[in-house]
């Protein structure tokens, strides 16, 4: 779970403990899994975004889907290598709010989970405008979108506050990071994509599908 420049130096120190201290452990992200990928058919290219040590991968793979992962932390990707699934998953380090290294309308289903949103770089609006546009661009119409926002009401109890939708989280061992947890309909908004919202396991997840854009007729 890796996004933006001012992330990458906080999960590159927390990648060989993160499947540890922060990562739902196997059963859990299978459970998680299971609603998405019963959706797709067999031969589907998933694009895992914020992929992190790869905790989705056996459970995409297991579908018999195909895996592109994107992580900004090259310390997570080295992480992810140990997975003896990683041989069959495509892996890209990119960032989250640059163009992605991935082609046009190529992707079946896109997966942005356990708040990969949370740490965009400069002005939010702009920063999550990219992520929607770069969703709109690399994704077939129709494609199963899903994006997990941490919930402003569990930020409130466990986070320090900073204002304006910001929070520090600070781990025991220190290393910090700000989390900006805005309304989920706010985030989503910012995204330019409509989806439903519904609670989820580590917040509020949007899914649904991108819209068929209405044929033109002649």
């Amino acid at each position: 779970m890796s996004d933006g420049p001012g992330s990458e130096a906080f999960f590159d120190r927390l990648a060989r403990r993160y499947e540890r201290t922060f990562a739902p452990d196997a059963r859990a992200t299978e459970v998680d899994l299971r609603s998405l990928v019963t959706q797709l058919a067999a031969g589907a290219t998933v694009l895992d975004v914020g992929c992190g040590t790869g905790r989705a991968w056996p459970v995409l793979l297991a579908a018999e889907l195909r895996v592109i992962a994107m992580d900004a932390s090259a310390e997570m990707l080295r992480e992810a290598e140990r997975r003896s699934s990683a041989e069959r998953v495509v892996r890209l380090r990119a960032d989250l709010y640059r163009p992605w290294p991935v082609a046009d309308r190529s992707i079946d289903a896109i997966f942005a989970l356990h708040a990969v949103l949370a740490h965009p770089p400069g002005d939010p609006r702009t920063a999550w405008a990219h992520v929607g546009r770069e969703i709109r661009r690399v994704a077939h119409e129709g494609a199963i979108l899903a994006i997990d926002f941490p919930a402003p009401s569990w930020a409130k109890r466990h986070l320090e506050p900073l204002g304006a939708d910001r929070y520090l989280y600070r781990d025991e061992q220190g290393a910090e990071i700000v989390a900006l947890v805005p309304e989920p309909a706010d985030g989503l908004a910012a995204l330019g994509l409509s989806l439903s919202l519904a609670p989820c396991a580590t917040g509020v997840r949007a899914s649904g599908r991108l819209p068929t854009a209405p044929s033109s007729r002649t």
